[in-house]
C-alpha cells in the first residue's frame, strides 16, 4: 500500500468509524471535537433544535467562563521557568546560570510566553495538548486538522493536515516537486477545516495547497515507495519510524488515490516532532476529558429545562380571555375597547381573564440552580474563586481558606502542566537554546550580584593566571603581594561595567551545561504566598535566641533564593550604615532629653 491509500483508509475511519470503550459504549474522537466545536460556539449539533413557539432553542453556555476560570487558573509564565543545579557544586551553579541566561533568550525569540497562553487554553476544553516542535519554536497543534488512533495520541502514526499558499510553499528548503504542485492547484474555493474562524468548514478565494505531514512508525516498503525505490516482500513486514509529507491530487483513472511527495525520510525516535498531554485520562481512549464533555449531561438538561422556561414564558406572556358572553367578543375584537373601558355582560354570564403561568417555572429554576451547583463541584468554579463578593459578616480568614481549598483542584493541574512543560524545555528548548549559546562562543547578559560574584571570580582567576604566566617568563617574580593587589584591581575594574558581563571563549563548557542542571516549574505568587504565612506564623512562637528562629529564618531566606554567599555580598554594606545609625543607648538617651525639654515646668 502507498501513502496515499493509507491516509486516505485512515481519514475515512477517523471521520465514519467508532472504537469499544466499554459494552454498549462506543467513542469517535472526530464526532467528540466536532461537538466541542459547537458548544464553544453556543450551538445545537442537532438541526432540529426549534420549534413553531420560541424558535431556535436557548444554548445557555455553562462550560465557557468555567473552562476559562480554569485556564486563567493554571496559566504559567516564563517567569515560572527556573533552571537548578543538579548538585551544589560551582561548576553546576555556573552551569545553571549560564543555561538559564540561555534558556529566557531562547523563550523570548520563540514566543515562549504565547504558546504557554494557548496550552492553557486548549487543555481544559478539548481534554488534550498535542504540541509540535518546528524549527521555529513549539506549537499547538489544532484538533481539527489532525487525525490519530483514537486509543492512542502517541501510540499510532500521526497526521496533520495543513493549507499551504504556494508562497509559503516555495519557502520550504529540500522540498521536491513543489513547483508541480502549485501548477497543479487551481484558484477554485477548496472546503478546509480551520479553528480560527467563523466555522470549522471555511471557503476561501486563496489557492490554498493541501498538505498531509504523516509521522510515526511504517512499513518500510511504503517509505520506499515515497522514494520512489524499489521494495522487497521482507520490506512490507518491517516497520521504520520516518515522516513522509506530501500534497493529495485526488485519484488516476484507475480509481487509485494519487499526490506528489514533498519529502520522505526515515528518522531517530528522538526526532519525532509530537508530544502529548492528556488531562483527566480515560480509560480504553487517547483524548482526555475536558470541561465542556465534563459537563455534556449537565449543559443538555440545563438547556432543557431553560427551553421550557422559555416555552412557557412565551405561552404565558400571552393575555387571554374567558367569556361564554357573545357580544363581549364581538365588542372587543371587532370594535375594540380603551383601556378602563367596564366591559357588561348578560345575566349569569361570565368574563375573565385566564392565568396562563405555568405553576411549575419556580420548580425548573430551582432544578437549574441543583444543575449549577453540581457543575461547580465539578469544576472547583465556587464564588470564591471566582471573585464573587462574600456575604455580609464572612471572616477574612474563612474567605481566604475558602479561596484556598477552591484552587487546590487547580493545583493539581498545574503540576501536571509543570511536568509536561519541563518535559519540553529540557528535551527541546534548552539544548537548541544551549546550542545557539555555543555557536556565537560568548553570553553578554546583565546578572545578579550573585551571579556576578561567580563570573568575577573566575573572569579574574583567568586574568591573573595570565598575567602570572607573563610575568614569569619575563624573568621577574610573583609576589603575594603584587597578586593581592592585582586582584583588587581587577574587581574594581569589573564592578565599574555594573552588571551586565561578557564571557568568551566559553563553546565547550556551554554545550555541556545541560547536563549539570535541571527544569523547573513553580508558580511563586500561588504556592509560596501560603508557605510564607506559615513561616511568619511560625517565627511569632520562637524567641530571638531560639535556634529553631535562625533554622526558620534560614529556611525562609532559601526558598526566596538568597544563598549564604549573598548575604556575604552585602555584610559590608550593612555594616557602614549601621555605624551611620545612633546606637540604641544614644536613641535612649536622646528620647530622655526630648521629654525634659517638653516637660511642664512646676
Amino acid at each position: 500500500m502507498d501513502i496515499f491509500s493509507y491516509v486516505e483508509s485512515e481519514k475515512q475511519f477517523y471521520e465514519t468509524q467508532t472504537i469499544p470503550l466499554t459494552e454498549g459504549d462506543e467513542y469517535s474522537q472526530y464526532k467528540l471535537i466536532q461537538a466541542i466545536n459547537y458548544a464553544r460556539r453556543s450551538k445545537y449539533i442537532d438541526d432540529n433544535a426549534s420549534d413553531d413557539i420560541i424558535g431556535d432553542f436557548p444554548y445557555d453556555n455553562i462550560s465557557k467562563f468555567r473552562r476559562r476560570l480554569e485556564s486563567r487558573s493554571t496559566d504559567f509564565d516564563i517567569k515560572h521557568m527556573e533552571v537548578a543545579p543538579v548538585d551544589a557544586s560551582e561548576e553546576a551553579r555556573v552551569s545553571a546560570m549560564v543555561a538559564s541566561k540561555a534558556l529566557l533568550k531562547k523563550l523570548r525569540d520563540i514566543k515562549f510566553g504565547q504558546f504557554l497562553n494557548e496550552y492553557s487554553d486548549v487543555r481544559p476544553e478539548y481534554g488534550g495538548v498535542l504540541v509540535k516542535k518546528t524549527k521555529d519554536g513549539v506549537h499547538i497543534v489544532p484538533w481539527e486538522n489532525v487525525i490519530t488512533d483514537m486509543s492512542d495520541i502517541m501510540g499510532g502514526v500521526i497526521i496533520e493536515r495543513h493549507y499551504m499558499r504556494p508562497a509559503d510553499l516555495k519557502k520550504q528548503k529540500n522540498w521536491k516537486n513543489v513547483k508541480e504542485a502549485i501548477q497543479y492547484s487551481t484558484s477554485d474555493k477548496i472546503s478546509k477545516d480551520l479553528k480560527d474562524g467563523g466555522a470549522d468548514d471555511a471557503e476561501t478565494l486563496a489557492r490554498f495547497i493541501e498538505v498531509f505531514e504523516v509521522h510515526g512508525e511504517l512499513p518500510l516498503s511504503m517509505l520506499k515507495i515515497a522514494q520512489d525505490l524499489d521494495y522487497t516482500e521482507e520490506d512490507e513486514m518491517e516497520y521504520v519510524t520516518c515522516s513522509i509529507i506530501y500534497n493529495p491530487t485526488g485519484k488516476n483513472d484507475k480509481g487509485e488515490y494519487t499526490g506528489l511527495i514533498f519529502k520522505a525520510d526515515e528518522i531517530a525516535e528522538e526526532d519525532f516532532p509530537y508530544k502529548y498531554d492528556c488531562r483527566h485520562p480515560l480509560t480504553g481512549r487517547g483524548l482526555g476529558e475536558g470541561i465542556p464533555e465534563e459537563l455534556s449531561e449537565h449543559q443538555r438538561w440545563h438547556n432543557f429545562y431553560k427551553t421550557e422556561e422559555a416555552r412557557a414564558v412565551a405561552i404565558g406572556g400571552k393575555v387571554l380571555f374567558m367569556t361564554d358572553d357573545g357580544d363581549v367578543v364581538d365588542s372587543v375584537y371587532d370594535e375594540g375597547i380603551e383601556h378602563g373601558t367596564i366591559l357588561k355582560v348578560g345575566e349569569g354570564r361570565v368574563f375573565k381573564q385566564l392565568n396562563t403561568v405555568p405553576t411549575a417555572v419556580p420548580l425548573m429554576q430551582g432544578i437549574m440552580q441543583e444543575i449549577a451547583s453540581s457543575a461547580d463541584k465539578n469544576t472547583s468554579s465556587f464564588d470564591a474563586v471566582l471573585g464573587e463578593e462574600s456575604k455580609a459578616g464572612t471572616p477574612f480568614k474563612a474567605q481566604h481558606l475558602q479561596n484556598i481549598t477552591g484552587n487546590s483542584q487547580f493545583e493539581r493541574e498545574r503540576e501536571d502542566m509543570g511536568m509536561f512543560i519541563a518535559e519540553i524545555i529540557e528535551d527541546w528548548i534548552l539544548p537548541d537554546a544551549l546550542k545557539e549559546a555555543a555557536s556565537d562562543n560568548y553570553i553578554d547578559e546583565n546578572f545578579t550580584k550573585q551571579e556576578l560574584a561567580l563570573i568575577d571570580k573566575a573572569i579574574i582567576a583567568k586574568q591573573m593566571f595570565e598575567a602570572e604566566i607573563a610575568q614569569l617568563r619575563s624573568g621577574k617574580p610573583v609576589l603575594v603581594e603584587e597578586q593581592e593587589a592585582m586582584r583588587v584591581k581587577l574587581q574594581g575594574e569589573l564592578d565599574q561595567t555594573g552588571s551586565r558581563r561578557r564571557i568568551e571563549d566559553i563553546k565547550d563548557f556551554i554545550k555541556n551545561a545541560g547536563k549539570k542542571v535541571i527544569i523547573h516549574t513553580t508558580d511563586e505568587q500561588r504556592s509560596k504566598q501560603v508557605l510564607f504565612e506559615s513561616f511568619s506564623n511560625a517565627l511569632a512562637l520562637f524567641a530571638d535566641d531560639d535556634p529553631a528562629k535562625l533554622a526558620i529564618r534560614d529556611r525562609i531566606l532559601d526558598q526566596m533564593g538568597v544563598s549564604t554567599e549573598e548575604l556575604a555580598m552585602y555584610a559590608a554594606q550593612a555594616a557602614a550604615v549601621a555605624e551611620t545609625l545612633p546606637s540604641a543607648g544614644q536613641m535612649k538617651t536622646a528620647a530622655l532629653k526630648e521629654e525634659e525639654a517638653i516637660a511642664p515646668v512646676i
